[in-house]
């Protein structure tokens, strides 16, 4: 595998624990050919793992039947797990996966699965200059930015 025959898929999750858990998911994708595809999403109460997970999820939803894609995270572990751990947690229906990520698991797996991708997983070191993954990284802020929004939106406001 390798040249421009693969769509570049770089993830990123955020999360402001201290702003009721205002999350974001963000990918920035480089087809074969075309223009770039992009996303983002929000949600409120949940962690920087899940996110980073749900992002990956995502990304391989937008994907044609039969694309070749490396994925690259700045999460290590999210890509040793994936790397290294998918096939066994298929063959055990995902009974030992992370109950906070498992979701998401099952539907990169699907995603793999039913549409017959070819994934690679590839860590790349976040925050240096790397342009895929600073641009992931914005949209991901930007999703925990509209999450924290709404965290502030729904706090009861007290009586003056």
């Amino acid at each position: 595998m390798g040249g421009r025959s693969e769509y570049l898929c770089y993830t990123d999750g955020a999360c402001k624990a201290a702003h009721g858990g205002a999350g974001g998911w963000g990918f920035h994708i480089r087809p074969p050919s075309g223009p770039p595809i992009e996303r983002y999403g929000k949600q409120t109460g949940t962690m920087a793992k899940v996110m980073e997970y749900r992002a990956v999820a995502e990304a391989l939803a937008v994907l044609p039947e039969g694309a070749m894609a490396v994925v690259f995270s700045d999460n290590q572990s999210l890509v040793e797990n994936l790397s290294k751990n998918l096939e066994t947690w298929r063959a055990r229906d995902f009974a030992k996966v992370d109950p906070l990520v498992v979701e998401s698991v099952r539907h990169i797996d699907r995603a793999i699965t039913d549409k017959q991708l070819v994934v690679r997983w590839e860590w790349v070191r976040g925050h240096k200059g790397n342009i895929g993954n600073e641009r992931a990284d914005e949209l991901a802020a930007q999703g925990a930015r509209e999450a924290k929004a709404d965290v502030a939106s729904e706090k009861p406001r007290g009586r003056r």
